[in-house]
């Protein structure tokens, strides 16, 4: 009985240290468990952090990005409206730009027919002279007939002879050259006061002539200043990719006329397709002209007629101003007013600035506009070129673009 109450303490016992063991044994593989799952959720919960954060990041920039968006289609549907207004404006300013030169036709017809006048007053003036010369001849003949008549008369007394029929003869042609007299002075007369009025006429239609120029060289200052910014304005001319020349625009309170003109030309790729075509000693020039292409010749000449640039000149009326005048390496419109153009080989200040020509009298100076400031070697190959007899090239030297070159960019 007492071994046997022994060997179940034993048992007992044995079986209580295997439970010890076997819970030891469940509390490591449970707290093993439990740490593999704090490390789990942890890892997880930090991952989820890590979303939400960069969830909430792109959220931020998705905002910042449709904000931007918004700003940015706000201000093209103000750029949008600002080139309707823009485009508006110059619809506008070319319609005033049509008018003003219908005006300038008309006004030119009119000064035209004016300076007619004019000559024909100078004429008539002149004529007037020729007549006061023969009024004074006719004078000349009254009082040399007063005198043969007074001698008729003295000798009538002394020679007691009767010679009446003389006399009256006498005294008619005293009363012809009386009564033509008066004729010629009332007709001088009468022309004087009609070459008054032509004069006033005339007057009249400078003032109204110089208003309108500066009204123009107004508008085409504001215009070059909305259309190409405030300056200094450049262009380029290009022969190829690598042969270019760069002007720079005489300033605008200058020539503002024929720097708009000008800068419109080169913006309008009117030149393009057109040639440097005469190399003389004293200039170069270059025109919307293709001799060397029938066909593409024909297209320039056509769309400087549908412009208004040709055949008439592109501009209103000619500028010239000394304080730009014609030196080396400057650029002048030929006198017809472009769209010709030409650069100065040589200081031509005599032969193309303000000049008197013998038969011709005062000739206003060709208008230059700008300088040669990169390019001076494109120039010297184009003026070693071969030429034909009229200095005319015989290669040819086609214009491939023009544009406007910001001042920063040039």
């Amino acid at each position: 009985m007492q071994k046997d109450c022994h060997q179940t303490q034993n048992d007992y016992l044995t079986c209580r240290s295997h439970a010890a063991e076997e819970t030891t044994k469940w509390r490591i593989y449970a707290d093993q468990n439990i740490r593999a799952c704090q490390g789990y959720v942890e890892r997880h919960l930090g991952e989820d952090i890590l979303a939400y954060k960069l969830g909430s990041d792109g959220l931020g920039k998705a905002i910042n990005r449709t904000l931007e968006h918004e700003a940015l289609q706000f201000e093209l549907t103000q750029s949008e409206a600002k080139a309707t207004t823009l485009l508006n404006s110059n619809i506008i300013l070319n319609q005033e730009v049509e008018a003003l030169e219908k005006d300038r036709a008309i006004r030119t017809r009119q000064i035209k027919n004016f300076v007619t006048e004019l000559e024909d007053a100078e004429r008539a003036l002149e004529l007037r002279d020729l007549e006061r010369v023969e009024c004074d001849r006719y004078y000349r003949d009254l009082i040399n007939c007063e005198e043969s008549l007074d001698q008729a008369k003295q000798d009538n007394v002394n020679n007691e002879a009767p010679s009446s029929h003389r006399v009256k003869q006498l005294s008619d042609q005293v009363q012809a050259l009386q009564n033509q007299g008066k004729m010629k002075e009332a007709m001088l007369e009468e022309m004087g006061f009609t070459i008054n009025d032509a004069k006033k006429e005339i007057q009249s239609w400078k003032v109204k002539a110089e208003s309108l120029v500066e009204k123009v060289n107004f508008r085409s200052r504001r215009d070059v200043l909305k259309q190409y910014g405030r300056g200094p304005h450049y262009v380029q001319i290009a022969l190829s990719q690598e042969e270019t020349i760069l002007l720079k625009m005489a300033p605008l309170d200058l020539m503002s006329h024929t720097i708009h003109i000008f800068m419109n030309l080169i913006q309008e790729k009117m030149y393009v397709g057109g040639t440097f075509l005469l190399a003389r000693e004293h200039i170069l020039v270059a025109a919307p002209i293709d001799a060397f292409d029938p066909e593409n010749n024909q297209r320039l000449e056509e769309e400087m007629v549908d412009e208004g640039y040709f055949p008439d000149g592109a501009l209103l009326f000619h500028q010239y101003s000394p304080e730009f005048p014609h030196a080396k390496y400057t650029v002048g419109f030929s006198s017809t007013g472009g769209p010709l153009f030409y650069i100065n080989i040589q200081d031509n200040i005599e032969a193309h600035g303000p000049r008197h020509i013998d038969n011709e009298g005062d000739v206003e100076g060709d208008p230059v506009f700008a300088e040669v400031v990169k390019g001076f070697d494109v120039i010297q190959r184009i003026l070693a070129l071969p030429r034909n007899e009229d200095d005319s090239l015989n290669t040819r030297v086609q214009i491939v673009d023009t544009y406007i070159v910001e001042s920063d960019a040039k």
